[in-house]
């Protein structure tokens, strides 16, 4: 995400991936206007003649936005709302506005809160690294990309071999080579990392090892599971923290684990608004979990700025990813405690 600042108020986004996405989904609120180019169909003067064939022009236009939809790893974002700036005759009517990577789109806040702030913040400094993992063993390959918001499955791979009466379909070269043509298709530039049970990931890395004319980065780091989960089984160990760095999706984790072993305790941990709003005041919340879908919701915003006033961090946890239905459990948002109440 690029940012620049126009008039009072006014900031201008380049969208640069799907990531940033995500990130303008949760800025965007009750309060914010939306301009943008979009193309419409011209108004004529007898509804009764118009057509399909009817042309349509750019048209530069403001939206009070109604309803933001974000279908996680689909390439654009939709946002309905009320135009409140146009041509003559378009204020008060719907307009859809969508954005896609590498557009630009222009957000008016006549005060701007910290949690967009927060976000601003964290999609401008957030990893451009965040990893094409190959989850396999000897009889199928997942393709998984981790992105800000959770896992993308990219594609699956069968080799074959499944059962008695499949083994003589099954060919470690051709499933290699067709994992190997896969990864090709992807075109992802960043590191490769390798995962599964048993050996046979060991024996791809050193397959693709033997492809001097490859510029990827691959590694191979050894996991229990075979499915995507698998991901998140290696993500926080020192290995893929030391290839990666900290991302998004580790630290939910780690946040989330915290939070569910001080549980299991009864000790350093609050949940429910009223109760958490008693220990935020004493100081005592060292990390606030917040669930994307409650960011917007009453309370919330006051919440976040008492934790924010005490030193505490925000964390947005998203709803696509590894722990978002179990946060949505506690009603959306959680505390770490400094010290035990």
């Amino acid at each position: 995400m690029k940012i620049r600042e126009n008039e009072e108020g006014w900031k201008e986004i380049l969208i640069e991936n799907m990531d940033d996405l995500w990130y303008l989904k949760n800025i965007i609120d009750k309060n914010t206007i939306l301009r943008k180019t979009v193309m419409r169909r011209e108004e004529r003067s007898d509804d009764m003649e118009r057509s399909k064939e009817t042309s349509r022009k750019p048209v530069l236009m403001e939206i009070v936005p109604e309803e933001v939809n974000f279908q996680p790893f689909t390439d654009r974002l939709r946002i309905q709302g009320v135009i409140s700036k146009g041509p003559e005759g378009t204020p008060g009517q719907h307009q859809a506005i969508y954005v896609s990577e590498g557009e630009n789109i222009e957000i008016f806040k006549e005060k701007w809160d910290n949690t967009s702030t927060d976000l601003f913040r964290d999609a401008l400094l957030k990893s451009t690294n965040n990893g094409l993992f190959i989850v396999m063993d000897d009889e199928s390959a997942t393709f998984c990309l981790l992105r800000e918001y959770g896992l993308q499955v990219q594609a699956k791979i069968f080799s074959g071999k499944s059962g008695k009466e499949y083994a003589s379909n099954y060919s470690r070269k051709s499933y290699f080579d067709e994992i190997k043509k896969n990864l090709k298709s992807i075109k992802f530039r960043g590191n490769v990392i390798i995962t599964g049970p048993g050996f046979e990931g060991e024996n791809f890395k050193n397959y693709l090892d033997e492809d001097s004319t490859s510029e990827m980065k691959i590694y191979f780091v050894p996991s229990t599971r075979e499915d995507e989960n698998a991901v998140f089984e290696i993500i926080n160990t020192d290995a893929v923290r030391k290839i990666l760095g900290d991302s998004r999706a580790s630290r939910e984790r780690r946040y989330m684990e915290r939070f569910l072993e001080g549980l299991a305790k009864n000790s350093m941990v609050a949940y429910g608004k009223n109760e958490i709003r008693k220990v935020g005041e004493m100081g005592a919340i060292s990390n606030l979990l917040v669930l994307e879908d409650s960011l917007r919701k009453e309370g919330t915003e006051e919440l976040m700025n008492l934790v924010r006033s005490s030193g505490g961090e925000v964390v947005i946890i998203s709803a696509e990813g590894e722990y978002g239905d179990t946060l949505k459990n506690f009603g959306g948002i959680v505390a770490l405690l400094r010290y035990n109440i």
